[in-house]
């Protein structure tokens, strides 16, 4: 095992990727020199809201985000969008329509006034006079959003730049028969007369042997969640969890098994953090669709990755006991894989196709369709420097402060919010790094270039998975 000054991770460095390529073990492609050329632009509004003043909240100061009947509630239907798949989301739908009870607050967006191909964010919105800025339910467009379909009828793309200033999660399965069990799953919790779980945080971490990346999660990321780090407690202490570590060599494919299970010391996590690499498949691999984003669990000793080493989507037990669990997945396209990359071209400068089209992957499809509340997970590559350092806030606290808030009963989608700030923050700072590039070459190297172009689009390219107003129901939860 490496040690830990070996571990470090300067910024000097360029960054590195969080997963592996299931063929050959090795690691995903680092960036290049070429690969800073095409630093993309983000929209002028992202980097607004990273200079303002009040980031506190998304809604206008009068509205409580944490109450549906303030917030409101909508969902999104693309243009051709299967009857089925809509007959099957009723019971959400009607359930939601309940809790909010104001009428202008409950919105269905679908026929003319749902997604349309070819839509903007700016187009959509502007059908209702609304713009991207603080929002006001009261407007139109309520607070919670939730999109309907895969990302080839509603892009990633709209859904992050969405999500800058609503609440926005996807509803994604592969059948009508996944989208009605997903919504009779969150109702059936919802409604329930006891919580089905105790308040439990499960934190599930990888370190590879001589693997750097996962040994700088580990050392950086899960330790201080476990054990505390200077005047801080172990994560949950003050919102009354109990934690339940599975750190390095307890990182197993039979522990996460188990842990699914209900069957490890504790019971079934409220609460579970996974932090591994992500597999990755060529993108003519048959694989791919079941497997891409899968969770490399500590079994993986180097070289090619066996279906012994991973946690797919196939591997959840049939008895598995995930009823109203909310997953934070830190992984290499642990939430879906575009079918562009985000980061690197070809040598002709071309497009780098990496999926026959942009999917969500189907491990957290599968949780949800089987109990899960919500999964926020990455799309695209993740990075080990989005977690280390910048003269933004370090991207720990951004992840304690998500787990935090689910534990205190928050709604997922405002939970989540700061990624989207550290989004903005780091747009508008990447910006002037590019103009000072420019201006004054040789000021800023190609390491600190890289470096914070992959922190702010690691905080773009996470996603919630499922209806953004789920929450943990703490009130009821026993310790």
């Amino acid at each position: 095992m490496s040690s830990p000054e070996i571990l470090m991770l300067t910024e000097d460095e360029m960054p590195l990727p969080m997963g592996v390529m299931a063929q050959t073990g090795s690691i995903l492609p680092e960036l290049t020199t070429d690969d800073l050329e095409r630093i993309g632009q983000d929209p002028n509004a992202v980097q607004t809201r990273g200079h303002a003043e009040n980031t506190d909240f998304l809604a206008v100061a009068d509205v409580d985000p944490n109450k549906l009947t303030e917030a409101g509630w909508g969902i999104i239907f693309p243009s051709g969008i299967d009857p089925a798949i809509r007959e099957a989301l009723d019971p959400l739908i009607e359930h939601r329509r309940s809790q909010v009870g104001e009428p202008s607050l409950f919105r269905i967006f679908d026929g003319p006034a749902g997604y349309q191909d070819g839509d903007t964010v700016r187009s959509w919105l502007d059908k209702f006079s609304v713009g991207l800025a603080t929002v006001d339910p009261s407007l139109g467009v309520p607070l919670y959003l939730a999109l309907v379909g895969t990302p080839e009828q509603i892009p990633f793309e709209f859904q992050y730049l969405l999500d800058a200033y609503w609440c926005v999660g996807r509803i994604c399965f592969d059948s009508p028969q996944e989208y009605r069990a997903y919504a009779e799953g969150v109702v059936a919790y919802e409604t329930a007369a006891k919580a089905p779980h105790a308040k439990r945080i499960a934190v599930f971490n990888t370190r590879n042997l001589g693997d750097r990346a996962t040994g700088l999660l580990h050392n950086q990321v899960a330790l201080p969640f476990v054990s505390g780090a200077g005047s801080q407690k172990p994560l949950g202490t003050k919102q009354g969890f109990q934690l339940q570590p599975f750190l390095a060599d307890d990182a197993t494919k039979e522990n996460l098994t188990n842990l699914l299970r209900a069957k490890a010391p504790g019971g079934s996590p409220a609460l579970l953090f996974t932090g591994s690499h992500g597999v990755g498949f060529d993108a003519a691999d048959p694989r791919l669709r079941s497997g891409q984003g899968a969770i490399l669990c500590q079994d993986w000793e180097g070289g090619p990755v066996a279906s012994d080493h991973l946690f797919a989507a196939s591997d959840i037990p049939d008895d598995a006991s995930m009823s109203g669990m909310i997953h934070f997945f830190f992984a290499c396209y642990g939430g879906g894989c575009p079918k562009f990359d985000n980061y690197s071209r070809l040598p002709d400068g071309g497009a780098k196709q990496i999926s026959p089209e942009p999917i969500v992957a189907r491990l957290p499809q599968l949780m949800l369709a089987r109990g899960a509340q919500a999964v926020l997970a990455h799309i695209d590559r993740a990075w080990t420097y989005s977690f280390q350092a910048g003269r933004s806030a370090p991207q720990i606290q951004d992840f304690r402060d998500v787990m935090i808030r689910v534990m205190k009963g928050e709604r997922i989608g405002q939970c989540t919010d700061q990624f989207n700030l550290r989004w903005a923050v780091l747009s508008a700072e990447l910006a002037d790094i590019q103009r000072q590039r420019s201006f004054l070459p040789g000021q800023v190297t190609d390491a600190v270039l890289a470096n914070r172009w992959v922190a702010r689009d690691d905080a773009r390219n996470y996603i919630i998975l499922g209806d953004p107003a789920v929450r943990l129901r703490v009130e009821d939860m026993e310790t």
